[in-house]
Parts: C-alpha cells; structure tokens; sequence
C-alpha cells in the first residue's frame, strides 16, 4: 500500500473531534526526550494531524508487524516515509499531541520567533497547501488594546499585493489562539546570509533596491513596517527579496483615529536599526523605515552596526545625539555613489531623507546602472579585486528599469448609420463643411416650405 504523506490531507475528510489545541510548543530548542509513551499510538490520534482513516491504515500495519510497535522506532519510521515531521514527532514523543492542530492547519515545523509570537511551518487541510502561520504570544492576546491593534493589522496586510512582500492569505481567532496565516517562502533571510560575512555593495543595493519596492506598496496602502532589518528581509530561490514581518512591525492606518505610533507608548523596533524619530517613541510614516533600510545595508556590507556600543542603551544614546560611523572608514572600497545613497538613507532627520520609499528604490536602482569599483571580497578588511557595481546576471529578483508606455492606439469606430444616412455620414468623414452647408440647406429648405404651406393654409 503506498505510503501516506502530509499533502494527503487536503484529500481527506475531517473528522469530528479534531479541533485546534492552544498549547502551541513554547521552544523548539533539542532536549532529552523523557517519558516516551508506550504506546505512540493514541498520541498521534489525539494530536489531530491524521485524518481517522490514515490513522486507522498505521493501526492496522503496526498490529500486522508491518510496522514498528516501539514507540521511538515507529516515529523514526512515520519521519523516514514522509507521514509525519521531525517536529511533530518531537513533540509526540514528549507526550505532547495539543498545539499541532491549529484551525484548519497542521503545524509542521517551527520557523521562528519574536516579541510579537511564534512563526512556524503549517498545512492548510483542505487547500493542501504550505503556509506560514504566526501565532500572536498569549500575553498579547490578554491585552485588550493589542487585540484591538492585531486585528486593525490584518485589515491593512489583507489589502498588501506585491511580489516583494509576502502576502497574508488568512487570519483568525480560534479559541484563545489569534493567528496569521502568510505565504511561505522557500529562501533565507539576509539576516542568516549575513552570518557567512559582509556582503559585496552589489549585492547589498540590489536587495535593497527591491525590498524599497515592497515598502512603496506598503507605504501607499498605509502600511508602515517599523522593523526593517536583515532578518526581515527574505532571499528566495529566484533572487527576489520579500520583506517579512517577523517581529514587533506594527502597521498605522492612514487616519487619527487608528494611529498608534508607539505600542503604549515605548518604542516598538530593533534598536540597531530603528530611527530616531521612532527610537524617541514619536510619530512614525515610510521615511523611518528607509532610515532602518539604510541601516540593515550598512550592517550587510560591512559585518558591523552604523552605531557600535557596549549596551542598547549606549547604542540607542548615539542613534538619537549621533551620526554613525562614515562606512569608507569601516570599508573604505564602498564606492561614494553608494555611501551619498546611503548617506540620504540614514540623514538623522526625516525631511533630509528620501520622501518616498519609490524615490530611494529609484535612486538604488541607478546605481545599479552605471559602472562603479566594487569590492567583492567578502572580507571588509582586505583589498581584493574590484568589478563594476552591477547585480549579478542570475538576480532574476533584481528590479527590472522602468519602460515609456507604448503609444496609444487610436482606433475609429463608425456607429451603424441607417442606410439612408450613410452618404452624408461619408460626406461628413471626409468634407465637413460640405456637409454643414447641406445641412443648413436643408434645414433652410424645410423652414421656408413650412412657412409656405402656413401661407396657403
């Protein structure tokens, strides 16, 4: 019999009784698994990840010996053919089946984690569809006020629609649990990427180019991100950046009445990147997240922060009373149309910057145009060889120049004239003020023979 797999169960029909645990798993970090049950058995079926009858065919070999009935070894065994997922059965072996069934999605894999909750890989059931699905953290939930904002959220992400955002596809409260379900993207974040070293400026300008593309689409819809950074900005498979809101990005209607600027007023961002307008807890519009762009491709090109210091506190201090380090110091071969970009980027107040996330998008993508000495050493610190600053021919992702539109096309439509009008419809076409004169002619004409027949009467 062929083995069953995840995408199995958008074929299946759900059964009653399968109904989403709240206790999603708090840490995915590796653990001594303790107090295996002796029977995984019962487990998996109270998990809700099969439908009964995938349940029911892994009963029915365990009991015919076609497969393991040692809890560990059947585990292995369901993650070896595809049925189950390391994560899942992680969390079976614990004992733990509740939290993997959330709504009408499986829970497959844990993505990530922020102050505002906890990302993880899910299946839609019906759909048969990978997702990725944010649950809000519990203490979130309990605050009145942040629900209230958590739901103002999705009203806004519901309206986001660009190939360099990830689009949101569902969101919903079951039980005590508010989730949002967004695309999922096969990628790394530029945050991971950044691990393996500085990045070269082509790189770093090209990313940054399109994920400005994303932010003019939020902009305009009033979606302001608050949290731009490396670890938001997500590389996927063509090269194409999509910008992620993983962590505290909170989202500002464009009118009085729903504009929360700071979250019970403190600041809401990452210190290394947040500008300083927003590090100060004030009102916040698009020009603080270029400002935080320009932050994240500093600390992309060069492996350090634009503000160094031993604590937040100390690095917050300089953001808001400082300027930052000037990048040729740290990697003097960034060439200097890129540093008077990214100078604009980071200008300590809003009105010195880019107005408009399409201007700064625009101005990257010129640089991506004319010819500039790159250093392509991943190294900040050594002088290696050099090449023209522009993206990779494989950057499938990278923005394409803008094209003139094509010249309108004029197309004459003559409307269906009655046989009888046709030629001085003909007339008209081509000798107008011939047919004006007939016109009046005849309009003439049939005056005076009214005024006749008036006469004769």
């Amino acid at each position: 019999m062929a083995s069953l797999n995840v995408a199995e169960h958008a074929r299946s029909v759900r059964t009653p009784g399968r109904e989403a645990r709240t206790d999603v798993a708090t840490s995915d970090k590796s653990k001594i698994v303790q107090n295996v049950p002796v029977d995984l058995l019962p487990v998996i079926r109270a998990s809700g990840v099969l439908s009964e009858r995938q349940f029911a065919e892994i009963r029915s070999k365990v009991l015919a010996g076609d497969l393991p009935s040692d809890s560990q070894s059947l585990a292995d065994r369901l993650v070896l053919d595809k049925i189950l997922t390391d994560y899942q059965v992680k969390r079976l072996l614990a004992n733990k089946p509740n939290g993997l069934l959330v709504g009408k999605y499986v829970i497959l894999d844990r993505i990530g984690s922020g102050a505002m909750g906890r990302v993880y890989k899910a299946h839609h059931l019906m759909m048969g569809r990978d997702v990725a699905l944010k649950i809000i953290a519990p203490e979130i939930v309990s605050n009145e006020r942040a629900v209230a904002r958590f739901r103002r959220e999705m009203r806004l992400v519901g309206r986001l629609d660009h190939p360099n955002v990830v689009r949101a596809y569902d969101a919903d409260q079951v039980n005590n649990v508010l989730f949002i379900v967004m695309e999922y993207v096969q990628g790394t974040s530029l945050g991971q990427r950044l691990k393996q070293g500085p990045m070269s400026p082509a790189e770093v300008v090209n990313y940054a180019a399109q994920a400005a593309l994303g932010l003019a689409h939020a902009h305009y819809q009033g979606v302001v991100h608050r949290d731009i950074k490396p670890s938001n900005l997500l590389v996927n498979e063509d090269r194409q950046v999509k910008v992620l809101d993983l962590g505290l990005g909170v989202l500002m209607e464009s009118d009085n009445s729903s504009t929360f600027a700071t979250a019970d007023n403190i600041a809401v961002g990452t210190v290394d990147y947040m500008s300083p307008e927003q590090a100060l807890g004030k009102d916040v519009d698009g020009r603080s997240d270029l400002y935080s762009l320009g932050c994240a491709m500093y600390h992309l090109m060069t492996g350090r922060l634009a503000f160094p210091g031993d604590s937040p506190i100390e690095r917050l201090g300089k953001r808001i009373n400082g300027r930052p380090v000037p990048i040729q110091q740290v990697r003097k071969e960034i060439p200097s149309s890129v540093v008077a970009v990214l100078d604009r980027l980071m200008a300590h107040s809003p009105a010195d910057r880019y107005q408009t996330a399409t201007e700064a998008s625009e101005a990257l993508s010129g640089l991506m145009k004319r010819p500039r000495k790159a250093l392509t050493s991943h190294d900040p610190s050594s002088v290696g060889p050099t090449s023209n600053l522009t993206a990779p021919a494989s950057s499938v992702g990278a923005p394409a120049p803008l094209l003139p539109p094509p010249p309108p096309q004029i197309v004459h439509v003559r409307p269906p004239y009655p046989r009888w009008f046709k030629p001085m419809a003909s007339l008209a076409e081509k000798r107008p003020k011939s047919a004006l004169a007939v016109v009046v002619g005849v309009l003439l004409g049939s005056t005076l023979l009214g005024l006749i027949a008036g006469k004769s009467l």
